[in-house]
């Protein structure tokens, strides 16, 4: 199934935003005036006064705006809350941060990779295991859903055959497998799993009394393309991203960071700032992203689920703080960022390795393109989005966000061709071209009113169906559940994505309207009538 996006992100390459007075409110009547949000909850904190903001309505058809007990899912920010579990368990001394994979599961699993059960805690923590962002035997059932089923047998499958035949790395590399196995190592400790920690060691001590793992009640509606979709369902891999919360828990969380209340903790949370490595342009602590502004350090994290986003950040050199709970499209990381004055972020300072780039065929139907992205190296499979690569070690690069890495193959210094490994399996690219293929293509451009034939919404199946809209620069796709991304003209209605290789070709009837759309992915064709 076509699927854009793996779930779970933290955004963590924004762009230049500038401090300075900002209009929430403004910001979110916005959002609600173009129907991009179903609802949305914020609130800011500037020492003890907290001003609560709100747009939309909780429910389709209710025209009640969403209150500060309103419960959203709030996706990676969970990650969050999961470190902060584990710095719980060590000032407890059940854990230490160097205890490893192996010493909390002993001889229940043989690992592929020797030097996955050397996987320290606070690698995991810090997403520099060198596990990739999903774990290879996850295969949703409901691509709507994609965690559902997940389970402690397969996660314990999936660390078994983790990066076999690869070197394993230690940079940072976004991952919801780690510390979705954080959470579930935390669990096993405590006895009780992973939810119950969670609750017993920090949500209870914190006060946070909307904040869990059950839909309440007064739960949002999750939203997405002016449509209802599922909530999110994680298993074993619930340390990732299964809470919910509230802009009121968050704003006692925020209270509590800030100092205005104390700190119910066993640990310091001063020590929760402490810089312990990069993420790109931003620095890293063991629970925070880190961004910078001339009123000094801003803490962060963010997420996003199949219907929701959020952000949480703070200042403690302003005594600010600002959280934002989205339901609908609009990523809120660029706006809580703003208001907290972040400065742009340091662009990435590693060299790459331009003998590298190139088109790499497998086969006819399948290859692999290598190129460069704003200052990363990236590889791009046939149908597929570019994904970052990371060197660990004498020409191999590992794929972050799949468990696979690419060994690139020389003769006579020459790179000739390259090895992709993923899942114990070796296959051989020759090298093809000197320019990856996805860079062939060329955008022409169309004037608004041609664009403005191809609005609509167009049925892969009765649940699944693509929705495309003209945005102000241009037309954006979205599948059931994903984001809108931008699509290029390059001619005979046929139009492409830059962020996954792809191509949807519109076809008419016998009068010249639009009346349907063809996916082209990877070499798989499927067709979506026109519905609207």
């Amino acid at each position: 199934m076509f699927r854009l996006l793996a779930g779970l992100l933290a955004t963590l390459s924004i762009s230049a935003l500038h401090a300075g007075e900002f209009d929430l409110q403004g910001w979110i009547d916005e959002q609600v005036a173009s129907g991009a949000v179903l609802a949305v909850a914020a609130v800011h904190v500037r020492d003890d006064e907290v001003s609560h903001f709100a747009g939309g309505s909780r429910v389709p058809g209710d025209d009640t705006a969403p209150d500060a007990a309103a419960q959203f899912e709030i996706g990676s920010l969970t990650k969050a809350f999961t470190n902060l579990l584990l710095a719980e368990m060590v000032a407890s001394d059940r854990v230490s941060y160097a205890t490893t994979i192996a010493e909390l599961l002993g001889d229940e699993v043989e690992f592929a990779n020797g030097a996955v059960a050397d996987i320290t805690l606070l690698q995991l923590a810090t997403h520099s295991s060198g596990l990739p962002r999903l774990p290879a035997n996850l295969a949703p059932t409901d691509q709507l859903d994609p965690y559902k089923g997940y389970d402690e047998d397969a996660l314990l499958e999936g660390l078994a055959m983790a990066r076999a035949k690869q070197p394993l790395g230690n940079h940072y590399a976004y991952s919801n497998f780690g510390v979705g196995v954080l959470g579930y190592l935390l669990g096993r400790v405590h006895g009780d799993g992973y939810a119950a920690a969670l609750e017993e060691l920090v949500i209870g001590p914190l006060g946070l009394e909307r904040t869990g793992f059950e839909r309440d009640p007064h739960s949002v509606t999750p939203w997405r393309g002016g449509r209802a979709v599922k909530d999110w369902t994680l298993d074993a891999l619930s340390g990732a991203g299964a809470l919910r919360s509230t802009t009121a828990d968050l704003a006692r969380f925020a209270r509590i960071q800030l100092a205005r209340l104390d700190n119910p903790l066993k640990h310091d949370l001063a020590a929760d700032r402490e810089i312990v490595g990069q993420a790109g342009g931003f620095d890293i602590t063991r629970v925070w992203h880190v961004g910078q502004s001339a009123d000094g350090r801003i803490f962060w994290h963010n997420g996003g689920t199949g219907g929701f986003w959020s952000f949480f950040g703070f200042q403690p050199a302003t005594r600010e703080a600002v959280a934002i709970l989205v339901s609908g499209d609009p990523d809120p990381t660029g706006i809580g960022l703003r208001w907290l004055g972040f400065e742009s972020a340091r662009p990435p300072q590693a060299e790459i390795d331009e003998s590298l780039f190139g088109q790499y065929d497998l086969n006819p139907n399948f290859g692999i393109g290598v190129y460069a992205v704003n200052g990363t190296l990236v590889g791009q499979a046939s149908g597929q989005m570019p994904n970052g690569l990371h060197a660990v070690g004498n020409d191999w690069y590992a794929i972050d966000v799949v468990d696979a890495s690419l060994h690139f193959i020389r003769e006579d210094g020459a790179v000739v061709a390259l090895e992709l490994v993923q899942n114990g399996v070796v296959q051989r690219a020759a090298k093809t071209a000197d320019m990856a293929a996805a860079l062939a293509r060329q955008e022409i451009e169309l004037s608004r009113d041609a664009l403005a034939a191809y609005v609509g919404d167009y049925a892969l199946n009765p649940s699944v169906q693509f929705t495309i809209r003209l945005g102000d620069n241009g037309l954006e796709a979205m599948l059931t559940g994903q984001p809108f991304f931008p699509i290029f003209a390059r001619g005979d209605d046929r139009f492409f994505y830059k962020v996954v290789d792809a191509e949807l070709q519109f076809e008419r009837d016998d009068e010249g309207k639009v009346d349907a759309l063809v996916l082209h992915q990877g070499g798989i064709v499927q067709r979506a009538e026109r519905t609207r």
